[in-house]
């Protein structure tokens, strides 16, 4: 293998004849390095700053890559050493991301919201000996978290703060310019000899689970697993050379890390790094990314702004946009399932007007490049999964977990079922069990959990990976997901009842943010709500409800009406015994820093079951 180098005064690019053997042995940092000399001067990310979009080069990230790898190197990181990370989702956390892959370290990265003690958790488990840090806040708190922790060698701060007496922390710029030192000192050698002994089967990544009935476990992801995962999701859905990505959930993530950061780094194609995910939807707006992954959320409240204004629309508008929704659905049917022809001339003309009456404002709205989504984490309402086509958005819902590498099913254009998450992907195998679990086989595995052999054993018994979650395959081998097997209500009757599935359908409510489902040993179903406060005020300022805060608005009789009225609307949807017979609205959220959430927003039913207990008892007359 031959390497050649060309150096000027603001860039070091490295570029390389590859071989059979490269071919054979990829990785992320080859793949890295690779792209960096194809790409060189497009646009690697983008991010705002100060109100303006700024495009960072990939030449100018190999750089700052390979000095921030070097610094790691300086500081001691072996191959294999893990490295954590806590910040929100940002171009400085995607260099460090790849600069421990190209150290050959393993990533083992912490949710931003996760408290202290949380953050030792991941710490201690991994081994980690250096964690980089957004800013004071996270600082102080990986501080804190060190107490409970073995000795940390250094923490790296993203931004500058006041000073801190303790000589383990250190900026950004002081790794960087260790990293000049080492390569002024070593030169391009001990980079690409560090690059390039890793291995496909080494583990790149340590990514925790979210830990809803107890600590979280580290799923450990190899490069391998990864390059696999994304190039068997890009036979279903192909990346176009004009693409852009967009990166907004945590890197703690797994759906982050491997169809966010690697994804736009293996396809060379851009990333636009969200300000928050309060800026989201202008975010959107304004770069015009042509696909992303994310959960349901950020379309249900799109549609639910757009359903309100349909419903404040006179009638004669309304049968327009109806009109068009339902020439929109009609010609996107045609256009997905044939090759042209007759009938798609046909049907083009009366899409070409209903683009013009209502379709092109939603574009506007949700995204005018966008080409699809994947959607995942929770249910759609079906309905909604309807909109968005008929206005040429298809939102393919998919099935994944952190312990499989990548999607175990998903729907995809031609193979598209409302109500299912898609079918296996090819080289997946899916069976379910007499019990109703789902197991699947095939290049998904991963090497299973860190530190945790009893808990491998355990996923990957009798030859399967055990998901843990239940559902069936339909005869037209669609799979439908129904909960989760640790969380199996049986009532008083006997009857096996999954709450998880019951508390998807409420949250399709536009009103209802959670819902906690009760009832083991007890007669009839009960359930704690939470209310989404945006929608709910809104409905109540439409209705002229007067309320002094959000505490009091809950304690409404016409909310309480309301939310009464949702759910026996959803209650329609469900089996007798599933139907929920008494429910309590709660003044707030539940919330992580209280234990109740995990960092993705999941809930700790054990946590709430003992802090609510009072209530739930009510709803059952003791």
């Amino acid at each position: 293998m031959e390497f050649l180098f060309k150096r000027s005064q603001k860039d070091v690019a490295l570029s390389f004849k590859s071989d059979q053997a490269m071919v054979n042995s990829r990785t992320l940092p080859r793949i890295f390095i690779e792209q960096v000399n194809k790409q060189k001067n497009k646009t690697f990310l983008l991010y705002k700053d100060k109100g303006q979009w700024h495009h960072v080069p990939w030449v100018k990230v190999g750089e700052r890559v390979k000095l921030m790898t070097l610094g790691l190197i300086a500081l001691g990181v072996e191959k294999g050493d893990r490295v954590s990370g806590i910040s929100e989702t940002r171009p400085e956390y995607a260099y460090c991301c790849t600069a421990i892959a190209n150290a050959g370290a393993i990533f083992s990265p912490i949710y931003h919201t996760n408290s202290p003690k949380e953050c030792a958790h991941v710490i201690n488990d991994s081994g980690a000996k250096i964690v980089f840090a957004e800013n004071q806040e996270q600082c102080q708190k990986i501080i804190e978290a060190s107490r409970q922790t073995h000795p940390l060698e250094k923490i790296i701060v993203f931004e500058n703060f006041s000073p801190i007496a303790d000589p383990r922390i250190i900026s950004l710029d002081r790794l960087c310019e260790l990293g000049m030192h080492e390569l002024n000192t070593r030169g391009e050698q001990a980079y690409m000899e560090r690059l390039l002994s890793v291995e496909p089967d080494d583990v790149t990544a340590i990514i925790y689970t979210s830990g809803t009935t107890g600590p979280p476990k580290g799923v450990m992801d190899t490069n391998a697993g990864i390059i696999r995962n994304l190039e068997e999701y890009t036979k279903t859905f192909p990346v176009h050379k004009n693409d852009r990505g967009l990166s907004f959930l945590p890197m703690a993530h797994a759906l982050e890390v491997r169809n966010g950061h690697w994804f736009h780094i293996l396809f060379g194609i851009p990333q636009v790094y969200a300000e928050s995910m309060k800026a989201l939807f202008d975010n959107v707006h304004e770069t015009e990314p042509t696909f992303f992954f994310t959960t349901p959320r950020f379309f249900e409240k799109h549609y639910n702004t757009i359903l309100a204004d349909i419903e404040a629309a006179p009638d004669w508008k309304k049968k327009l946009i109806y009109w068009s929704l339902k020439k929109g659905e009609r010609f996107h049917e045609i256009k997905e399932n044939s090759t042209g022809g007759v009938r798609y001339l046909l049907n083009l003309v009366p899409y070409i007007v209903a683009w013009i009456i209502f379709i092109r404002h939603v574009r506007e709205v949700v995204g005018k490049k966008l080409r699809y989504s994947g959607v995942g984490g929770a249910p759609m309402a079906p309905e909604m999964l309807q909109f968005f086509r008929a206005c040429g958005l298809p939102l393919y819902e998919g099935y994944g977990l952190t312990e499989g590498c990548g999607m175990i099913s998903a729907n995809r254009p031609g193979a598209d079922k409302i109500g299912t998450v898609g079918k296996p992907l090819d080289g997946v195998e899916v069976k379910i069990t007499g019990e109703g679990e789902i197991l699947a086989k095939g290049w998904i595995w991963t090497k299973g959990y860190w530190n945790n052999d009893e808990a491998t054993k355990e996923l990957y018994k009798g030859g399967w990976l055990n998901t843990g979650d239940l559902g069936f395959l339909d005869k037209d081998g669609y799979l439908h997901l129904t909960g989760r097997k640790k969380e199996i209500l049986i009532t008083s009757s006997g009857k096996n009842v999954s709450p998880s599935y019951i508390e998807n359908i409420l949250k399709m409510s536009g009103y209802i943010s959670q819902a906690v489902v009760f009832g083991e040993g007890k007669d009839y179903l009960s359930a704690l709500i939470t209310l989404n406060p945006e929608e709910t005020i809104k409905f109540a300022r439409e209705n002229d409800i007067g309320f002094s805060d959000f505490p009091d608005l809950t304690r409404k009789k016409e909310i309480i009406d309301l939310i009464q009225k949702e759910i026996e609307k959803k209650n329609e949807e469900l089996a007798r015994i599933e139907q929920i017979r008494k429910f309590t609205i709660l003044e707030e959220e539940f919330r992580q820093d209280r234990e109740e959430l995990t960092p993705t927003f999941k809930v700790k039913r054990k946590v709430i079951g003992e802090r609510y207990r009072d209530m739930v008892e009510a709803m059952y007359g003791s």
